[in-house]
């Protein structure tokens, strides 16, 4: 049940990302990569899945800068030989899990559970996506399942 569970949450914020048709890159930034999202969704837990042209190790160094900049944010689990990193804000659970394709690519998968939050899945995937491609200064091109 508890992999069941991860595997949801982690689903859930990959649709997040995947519902933003495009992210802006940061201030002054020129987009480093671009990202296909594809997602899926459900009631309350989304999925998307990023594949982005930038090495596994940036990318999670990008989800943990996001970290620093949310201290409302708990984390639940840290894996930094997996870049897996799943937090919650008490209502809501979101987890991201960097994947090397080699290459120099990386797969990022995100989970999200809006739980009672009222919420959507959906829309805390939205949200998620647009943090995550801002952070990592890519254009992020949707792609709906």
């Amino acid at each position: 049940m508890p992999v069941e569970r991860a595997l949801t949450f982690g689903l859930l914020g990959l649709a997040a990302i995947a519902l933003t048709p495009a992210c802006t890159p940061l201030a002054l930034q020129p987009a480093t990569s671009a990202g296909l999202v594809v997602y899926s969704k459900g009631a309350s837990q989304n999925t998307a899945s990023v594949r982005l042209a930038l090495p596994p190790d940036a990318v999670y160094r990008g989800m943990l800068g996001m970290l620093e900049r949310r201290p409302e944010l708990t984390v639940i689990n840290r894996n930094d030989k997996r870049y897996l990193l799943e937090v919650t804000d008490g209502e809501r659970r979101l987890t991201g899990q960097a994947t090397d394709l080699g290459r120099g690519e990386t797969l990022l998968f995100i989970w999200i559970d809006a739980g009672d939050s009222g919420q959507t899945g959906r829309d805390l995937m939205e949200d998620a996506i647009k943090v995550v491609c801002t952070e990592l200064a890519v254009e992020c091109e949707v792609q709906d399942i």
